[in-house]
């Protein structure tokens, strides 16, 4: 458990820096374990992700790692995205849904592993859709997947150098902050 708190915390400041954003919260201290996370959670939810408690008047955020994936860099930044996008959107009394989070999981993805020198596409066609997704569950990461992949595709045309940081820096926190059908428009 120490070394997945690690990993978030890891994952948390490349994302962080990247969007500029000032949380009062850290992901880390939210991590728990997938048999904690499944007391709250459906039977058909997945095996890492990310688990919402809400109640009257609180929201409570957990973020859990199935041991398969604990390993795996882009998966414990894309949970670290959602459990930081949907803190950030809280904090800013910022409804989001679920294909937002899916969409800014994506291309937190890419970035994160360009940044790094890592290959920023690899994890577009290095995938399975679920079999046991339903038909509007993967519509819904179709979609998702479909909208980040052209807008990502759009950044490494309009940024191609490491010399273009700066500018692409301030791209995609203009993204992150952009209202929904903005981000799935994909003005890039």
């Amino acid at each position: 458990m120490i070394q997945l708190r690690r990993a978030v915390a890891t994952a948390e400041r490349w994302l962080t820096a990247i969007y500029r954003l000032d949380l009062e919260v850290r992901a880390a201290e939210f991590v728990v374990t997938p048999a904690e996370a499944f007391r709250w959670l459906p039977e058909d939810a997945p095996r890492t992700g990310v688990v919402v408690v809400d109640s009257d008047d609180d929201v409570q955020l957990g973020l859990y790692v199935d041991p398969r994936d604990a390993s795996d860099p882009d998966a414990v930044v894309e949970e670290t995205s959602h459990w930081l996008c949907l803190a950030w959107h809280a904090a800013h009394d910022r409804p989001v849904s679920r294909l937002i989070l899916e969409l800014q999981g994506e291309v937190d993805r890419y970035i994160v592993a360009r940044l790094q020198g890592r290959d920023g596409f690899g994890h577009f066609s290095g995938f399975a859709w679920a079999a046991e997704m339903d038909d509007a569950t993967r519509d819904l990461y179709r979609t998702a997947h479909s909208a980040a992949l052209r807008y990502c595709r759009a950044l490494a045309r309009r940024f191609p150098a490491r010399a273009d940081t700066p500018a692409l820096l301030s791209e995609l926190r203009r993204f992150y902050r952009a209202g929904p059908e903005r981000k799935l428009r994909g003005w890039g």
